[in-house]
């Protein structure tokens, strides 16, 4: 392509010596090879090409230069990691609720920034509204404590919590139109609400604590001491294996039990359920969510019961989740009597509207008095 180098006009003849639009002296046209002539095409026949990257230097590599996207992949090492059995993890449910709902979080930043992947392009936008990230980001903080041990795991869950509640806060969460304004978080500290967070604060606790112990073998012995030394039976014998070996031998928490994670995930979304303000729209079978809360809590905890200090802790934090779940039942949010001075106020208030009443009479007026006491007798 013979092009000016002052204008960078192209020449319509490459054999012009002079610009047609600006005169200067065009450079010596030289045949280009068929390499060239190819390359020179490709180049033609793409778009506009893309504005350079300006944001920050470590998410320039990544999918969408979303900080969610890189969340969410720190999410999914993580999970690939809690398949080794000496780490902690979710199970397989929530692995996979996380792993879908990664997938559409993907989908929808990539959506945004107008980028495709082949992967993940053919997703509808209606598999992915706005509640979506939400509910993802929501249950990444919520499994923050079923993951909390000393590995790199929890580092890389927390590390990607952090990059989804950084980006998605001000795109879903914040604002006239986000779902934070559906929330009070100071309800949870008035009336019978602050007994559900007191519940479920020790319901949580206690799950960091043993609930079953190590499991103790007996030891026999054969002969008395003039048989010669001792032997032995049914001694445990030592683990070769470090990772999949002596599993069974060590004290498990509440968090290592089967169902663990849905009961705290229960627990939490009940406290997310009292915060909801009184003007949002509900339906009429929402007041008996915590009932059934309470109801899944306490079974779980009666089926794994044992005589340790988690199980025992984790019922007493039932009791006030209990007190609270009846009440809500019973469409009462407040269950505590009016205070005296309340009662004297209205009892004020009940005396005064009497005396307005009285006074509402019409008086008779000083000549009626007196035409009385005049037709009075003697």
């Amino acid at each position: 392509m013979h092009r000016c180098p002052e204008c960078g006009k192209v020449a319509a003849e490459p054999k012009l010596r002079y610009c047609e639009q600006c005169g200067a002296r065009m450079p010596e046209y030289k045949t280009p090879t068929a390499a060239q002539q190819v390359a020179e095409d490709e180049r033609t026949e793409v778009g506009p090409v893309k504005p350079p990257y300006t944001g920050p230097k470590w998410l320039e590599h990544v999918p969408g230069h979303s900080p969610s996207v890189l969340g969410v992949i720190l999410h999914l090492i993580a999970l690939g990691l809690s398949i080794l059995p000496s780490l902690a993890g979710l199970g397989p449910f929530w692995s996979f609720v996380m792993l879908m709902g990664g997938v559409l979080v993907v989908a929808r930043e990539l959506r945004a920034t107008g980028e495709a992947h082949p992967l993940i392009s053919w997703i509808p936008a209606s598999f992915h509204p706005p509640y979506v990230p939400a509910v993802y980001t929501a249950l990444a903080v919520a499994f923050v404590l079923p993951l909390l041990e000393l590995s790199p795991l929890p580092l890389l869950w927390m590390g990607g919590t952090a990059l989804l509640v950084r980006d998605q806060w001000d795109k879903v969460f914040a604002g006239p139109e986000g779902y934070a304004q559906l929330f009070d978080p100071r309800a949870l500290t008035r009336g019978p609400r602050l007994l559900a967070l007191v519940g479920v604060g020790v319901c949580v606790l206690a799950l960091f604590f043993t609930w079953m112990p190590p499991p103790r073998m007996p030891v026999s012995y054969l002969g008395p001491p003039s048989y010669g030394p001792l032997r032995g039976q049914n001694v445990p014998r030592p683990t070769t294996d470090v990772v999949y070996g002596g599993l069974g031998q060590v004290a498990l928490g509440g968090y290592s039990l089967p169902v663990a994670p849905t009961v705290e995930v229960a627990l939490l979304g009940l406290l997310v359920l009292l915060m909801l303000r009184p003007e949002v729209d509900r339906p009429e079978w929402l007041r008996f969510v915590p009932a059934g809360v309470t109801v899944i809590a306490l079974t779980w905890a009666l089926v794994n019961l044992r005589l340790e200090v988690g199980p025992i802790a984790f019922l007493v934090g039932v009791v006030p989740l209990g007190i609270v779940a009846v009440f809500q039942a019973l469409g009462r949010e407040e269950f505590i009597p009016p205070l005296p001075e309340d009662r004297y106020e209205s009892e004020e208030a009940s005396e005064g509207g009497d005396e307005a009443s009285e006074q509402s009479w019409p008086v008779d007026s000083a000549d009626d008095i007196t035409a009385r006491d005049e037709d009075l007798p003697g």
